[in-house]
């Protein structure tokens, strides 16, 4: 069995996210709800969910190569995790696949992922990949539809694991039926869906952001963008995860980055 959100118990951040006003209201929100976190060393910049390494256990964790597509014009920028990994007194097991963090959904005994993996990783057939992720991370692999509205690939903004055998898929009913009847085709074989939902005039460009939210244990910190959404996704989060407890942080700022607060986290259980 996979540790996910709920048996984590400490969250990471890059240093670089004291750089972002919305910071003090993190931690204040994290401390009050006891929740342990830490600053990393070694970041080139704060999404630091693409390049940590996959906890599989208490003491396993798969690193990958994070070299994505989308930074191979700003090098800079692509984080070796090697050092941050000896901070924190970290062994990992590596693996020779393309990846980032934040197309990486674990949900006990599965994997979900987009199909941007194959676009990173075409040295090798899809079923090598197929085989190799599932070997690795000693479960099962289920692959999603990109969503090419989405230019990075990742599947944390697209769905999450709730708890056994059930996910929650973002708000693709208010954005693209089309996509959604795809998404819901490959993944209603294997989980229970629960869809986000937004009545309003008009849909904020932001209202995708309300799946990236942070877990930690049965603490969830919740994104909020100023809009008339951020009631709406609090009251729909009460109800999908009754006995937690749930804050909303304004990470505006964040989120017009193209990330939210799954993104510029790493949480795991010690």
């Amino acid at each position: 069995m996979l540790p996910v959100d709920k048996d984590s118990n400490m969250v990471y951040f890059s240093e670089w996210i004291k750089d972002f006003t919305c910071y003090k209201s993190i931690i204040e929100k994290l401390n009050r709800n006891q929740i342990k976190f830490d600053l990393l060393p070694f970041t080139n910049d704060y999404w630091v969910r693409d390049f940590m390494p996959i906890q599989i256990s208490e003491t396993e964790f798969i690193e990958y190569k994070y070299n994505p597509d989308y930074l191979q014009n700003k090098p800079t920028y692509i984080t070796n995790p090697a050092k941050c990994c000896r901070h924190l007194n970290i062994s990992t097991k590596k693996i020779d696949v393309v990846l980032d963090g934040g197309n990486i959904i674990k949900c006990t005994d599965t994997i979900i992922l987009t199909d941007k993996v194959f676009v990173e990783n075409r040295n090798l057939t899809r079923t090598q990949l197929i085989d190799t992720l599932a070997n690795a991370f000693q479960c099962n692999i289920v692959v999603i539809p990109w969503d090419r509205n989405e230019i990075y690939g990742h599947a944390d903004g697209m769905v999450r694991f709730t708890e056994s055998g059930k996910i929650l898929l973002n708000n693709y009913i208010n954005i693209d039926v089309s996509f959604r009847s795809k998404l819901i085709k490959t993944l209603d074989s294997h989980f229970e869906i629960i869809e986000l939902d937004y009545k309003v005039s008009k849909l904020s460009a932001l209202s995708w952001s309300y799946l990236n939210y942070l877990q930690v244990g049965s603490f969830i910190l919740l994104p909020a963008i100023g809009a008339p959404e951020d009631k709406q996704a609090c009251e729909q989060f009460s109800k999908i995860f009754t006995n937690h407890q749930i804050e909303q942080a304004d990470v505006t700022e964040i989120v017009k980055q193209g990330g939210a607060l799954n993104c510029i986290s790493w949480n795991i259980k010690i």
